[in-house]
Order: C-alpha cells, then sequence, then structure tokens
C-alpha cells in the first residue's frame, strides 16, 4: 500500500452537498480517515439525485458518488443526546471536524468551536459558508449560481449587452471554495505540528468568489473603470476566442498575444491579403476590429477540423485548443497517456470514471480512490473499532433510534 502524505489524519466530516464535500473528498484521496456523519432521516442532498433526474435510492447517485470517494460513513440521529455524545468521543480522537451548515447547527449541538477545544485543544474546526458566520447575511442559504451573482462574478460574464449568464452548469465557486479549503486545511495541520495548537478556519463562497475579481476591484479603484461582460474577448489578446471548425458543432479556442504570434498565425493560413489590411496589422488595430476579424478567421478554420487547427498553430508557437465535451474527454489520448481518470467498482451502481487529482506527487502516484461509501456503511467500524462499543451497544442505539 502506498504511503499517502494524509496518512494518520482523521476528520469528522459534517459536510453535505459540493464546497464541503468536494473539500473532504480531497482530504480522503490523500489519504485522511474521512468519517462523513449521515442520517437516513434527512439524507445528503447529493444522495437524491443524478445528473439528469431525481431519485428516491440513496445509493444510486452519480453526483453523492463524485463527491465523496474514499469516505466512510456513519449514521446518527444528532436530535439525539446519546448521538451528541458518540460524536464528542468520536472527536477525541480525531484531528478536524468540518462543517457547512446554513447557520449555527453545530453551537446548537453543544458542538461549536469553543466547546470542542474544550473537549480536545488542539482540534482543527473548518467551517465553509455562503456569507460567512457574522454580517447581515450570516444565515443565508447559497449556492453557487446566488453566490455568483452576489460576488459580481456574474456581472462580468456572458456577452456584451446581454444578461449575467451563470458559469457553466457546475458549482464553479464550489469547485474553488474546495481547492482553497484544502489549502488552509493543510496550512491549520502544518501550524499545529509546530505549534500544538488548533485553529479555527472559516472560508466563505462569496469572499472567495470576490477574490477572484481582484484585478478588476483594482482596476475600478485605480481608475474608475467599470467591467463589463466582453463574451469571449479579452482586454489585451486579439483575436481571442471559440471558431467554428469542419463537422457539426466542432470548435477550436485561439488565442494571440502579440505580433509576433499574429505573423506565425498568417504563415500557417497561407498569408491572404486580408492579413495585410491596415485594420490588422498591429495588436492595437487588430483588438479594436475584433468582429470583421473573426469572420475572416473563421472563413479559414471551418475548413479544417478542431485537431488539425490546435495541431497546426500549435507547431507554430500560436496557443490553441479544440473544445472538448465529455464523451471527446474520455476518449481523449493525452488524458489516456497520463492516466488522469480513475476508475472505481461502486457498491451498487457498478464501474464509474471518476477524473482524478489535479496534482501530482513523485511518491504518490494515483491517491486513495475506493468507492463512495453506503449510507452508513462503517457504523459498525467506527462504533465498535474506533469507539469500543460492543455489538450489542451498537444494535441497541439502533433501537432506539439513536443511529439511524
Amino acid at each position: 500500500m502506498q504511503q499517502l502524505p494524509l496518512n494518520g489524519i482523521r476528520v469528522v466530516d459534517f459536510t453535505t452537498a459540493e464546497a464541503g464535500a468536494h473539500m473532504t473528498q480531497w482530504l480522503a484521496v490523500m489519504g485522511a480517515e474521512v468519517i462523513k456523519i449521515e442520517t437516513k432521516l434527512r439524507p445528503d442532498v447529493t444522495r437524491l439525485h443524478t445528473v439528469k433526474e431525481r431519485v428516491t435510492q440513496t445509493e444510486q447517485s452519480a453526483d453523492f458518488a463524485a463527491l465523496n470517494c474514499s469516505k466512510k460513513s456513519i449514521t446518527l440521529n444528532m436530535k439525539e443526546p446519546k448521538a451528541v455524545e458518540l460524536i464528542r468521543e468520536l472527536i477525541k480522537i480525531s484531528d478536524a471536524v468540518t462543517e457547512n451548515f446554513g447557520g449555527a447547527v453545530m453551537d446548537r449541538w453543544g458542538l461549536g468551536f469553543l466547546e470542542l477545544k474544550k473537549l480536545k485543544p488542539d482540534i482543527i474546526f473548518y467551517v465553509s459558508t455562503g456569507y460567512g458566520r457574522t454580517g447581515p447575511y450570516k444565515e443565508t442559504p447559497a449556492y453557487a449560481p446566488v453566490v455568483d451573482a452576489f460576488s459580481g462574478v456574474l456581472s462580468v460574464n456572458g456577452y456584451e449587452d446581454g444578461t449575467p449568464c451563470v458559469i457553466g452548469t457546475r458549482g464553479w465557486t464550489d469547485a474553488m471554495v474546495a481547492v482553497h479549503g484544502v489549502f488552509v486545511m493543510l496550512s491549520a495541520l502544518h501550524y499545529r505540528s509546530e505549534t500544538g495548537e488548533g485553529q479555527y478556519i472559516e472560508i466563505t463562497m462569496t469572499e472567495e468568489s470576490i477574490n477572484s475579481l481582484g484585478d478588476l476591484v483594482l482596476d475600478y479603484s485605480m481608475n474608475g473603470r467599470i467591467a463589463r461582460p466582453a463574451g469571449n474577448r479579452d482586454s489585451i489578446k486579439a483575436p481571442h476566442g471559440c471558431y467554428r471548425c469542419l463537422g457539426e458543432d466542432n470548435w477550436v479556442a485561439i488565442a494571440i498575444s502579440g505580433d509576433t504570434e499574429w505573423k506565425a498565425f498568417c504563415n500557417v493560413i497561407g498569408n491572404p491579403d486580408w492579413t495585410e489590411r491596415d485594420e490588422f496589422t498591429d495588436q492595437i488595430s487588430r483588438w479594436k476590429n475584433q468582429k470583421g476579424l473573426d469572420e475572416l478567421i473563421e472563413e479559414w478554420t471551418v475548413q479544417h477540423t478542431d485537431y488539425e487547427v490546435m495541431e497546426k498553430l500549435q507547431s507554430v508557437g500560436v496557443t490553441a485548443g479544440v473544445c472538448l465535451d465529455v464523451v471527446e474527454l474520455d476518449a481523449e489520448p493525452h488524458l489516456k497517456e497520463r492516466s488522469f481518470f480513475v476508475d472505481i467498482e461502486e457498491s451498487l451502481i457498478g464501474k464509474r470514471r471518476l477524473p482524478g487529482l489535479p496534482w501530482r506527487l513523485s511518491d504518490t502516484i494515483t491517491g486513495n480512490y475506493e468507492h463512495a461509501p453506503l449510507i452508513g456503511e462503517h457504523n459498525d467500524y467506527v462504533f465498535g473499532e474506533l469507539l469500543k462499543m460492543s455489538e450489542e451497544e451498537i444494535r441497541q442505539l439502533e433501537r432506539e433510534n439513536v443511529i439511524c
């Protein structure tokens, strides 16, 4: 078995939906033992739907499986005092607690940071919220599109003179919060190893999203300029956009950063007469005349396949890339050679393919990839092996609806 960087770290995980669950999944893939706290009375929302349709079987959701591989699952009715006591005992032998409730649910259970710090002084307590635990909107529910709207991201996403556009079909901000969450969790673990002290971590979706607009905020504060949607346009590069290619719904993205790349591009397409026009002779002129330039470029790209355009341009140092959908990603030879996708055999839904780690460590080739847990699958392990309860004690708590 490979030695993973987070082997020996145990996380008590209350997170649900995407941002929190995605973060703790990366911890699990890197070797941490992540114990997901669930209840059959109110399953994680992602257990109840697939990508295309909602289902009633909590074990057949692609969404849940994509966010919770390599974790363990236990079921507790947190309305019962005995369940809270079990969690307290589990936290005593753990390193971190993670949650992303809409309000101060953990405090109401007596499991807030200050209480847990008395129980375990070096505990790391991670909170992921939409707007934060202070301020006028502290109890406001949030999903990625709402957060992106509030944070200003949607004000610059879309086409000129169009309506604001949600970013993609998935929670872009959720994924970004997850990556930043892993970073700050590792920072807290390092701090604890150096000082012996725990940390209270709060990460908000709104502030993470606003952070991505740093240059736009700075430009407004310095120059009074207000950024607006620009479609595929760039503030400097031209040409810059997606161009139709030969075939049905095939596209290639091209981004040319200066005159040297422009000349290389012109050579590839055969230096047609229009490339010598005054409106295209330098970068500023091309930027001012992008509409007409894009139409002329597409007259060339539609004569070639997307991969042909990409390879021709990349061979001379012009940045270009094919626009792939999920089917094409699955077959992409570059990703296959790098073994990026990981195949996991799920207990009930069979084999599935998951995107792998977006980083590489020389001594950790694959990470810890196991099936997403069935709800309550690890009750006997956690309550029996970790908390040293007898089988009869476990069964009695099940009859009392404490474990449920």
